[in-house]
C-alpha cells in the first residue's frame, strides 16, 4: 500500500509552483501518493478563486491533507507564514497523538540556509532562522532538522516499510 506524503511550502511564486511540481513528481516516481494544496484548484486556483470563507477553506483542506496523510515533508521559508503555521499546528497536534503517525521532514530550498557564512557581526548575516521556530523544526523531525530534498528522499526509499 502506497503511502500519502503531504508536501508543504511556499507556492505563492512561479518558480515555488515549479518546485512543488517537481518535488511531486519526484516523489510520485518513489512509488508514494502525493497531497500538495497547490493542486487543490477549491483553494489554490488564484486566477478564479472563490473568495467567500476562503480562509477557512484553506485551512480545513490542508489540515485534512495533514490528517491523512503518513509523511509530511515541510519547506522552511522565512516568508511562508502558511507553512510555518502548518508546522507549529503539527507541534502541537502531536502533543495530543501518538508521535509514530507521521514521518515528518523539512527542507529548505532558500540558496543561503547552511553555506557556513556566519560572521561576527550579527546584523550583516545572509540568513537566520528563528529560534523557535528551528526548536518547534527540530522538535516534530525527531532532531534531524533541516535537510535537503535528496537527503529526504533518500531516507524514504531507505525505509522499506514506507513502500
Amino acid at each position: 500500500m502506497s503511502k500519502q506524503v503531504y508536501l508543504g511550502g511556499d507556492m505563492l511564486s512561479l518558480g515555488q509552483q515549479m518546485r512543488r511540481e517537481f518535488e511531486k513528481k519526484e516523489l510520485e516516481r518513489l512509488g508514494f501518493k502525493v497531497y500538495a494544496p497547490q493542486d487543490d484548484k477549491d483553494i489554490n486556483d488564484k486566477q478564479n478563486a472563490n473568495q467567500t470563507g476562503l480562509a477557512e477553506r484553506i485551512v480545513y483542506n490542508d489540515t485534512a491533507g495533514i490528517y491523512k496523510s503518513d509523511i509530511l515533508i515541510f519547506d522552511y521559508l522565512s516568508h511562508a507564514q502558511g507553512t510555518i503555521a502548518e508546522m507549529g499546528y503539527v507541534h502541537g497536534l502531536l502533543q495530543y497523538v501518538d508521535n509514530d503517525k507521521y514521518d515528518i521532514y523539512v527542507q529548505c530550498t532558500d540558496v543561503r540556509q547552511g553555506t557556513g557564512h556566519v560572521l561576527k557581526e550579527q546584523d550583516r548575516s545572509e540568513f537566520s532562522i528563528n529560534q523557535y521556530v528551528y526548536g518547534v523544526i527540530l522538535d516534530i523531525t525527531n532532531g534531524r532538522g533541516i535537510q535537503t530534498f535528496e537527503e529526504i528522499c533518500q531516507e524514504l526509499i531507505s525505509n522499506e516499510e514506507w513502500l
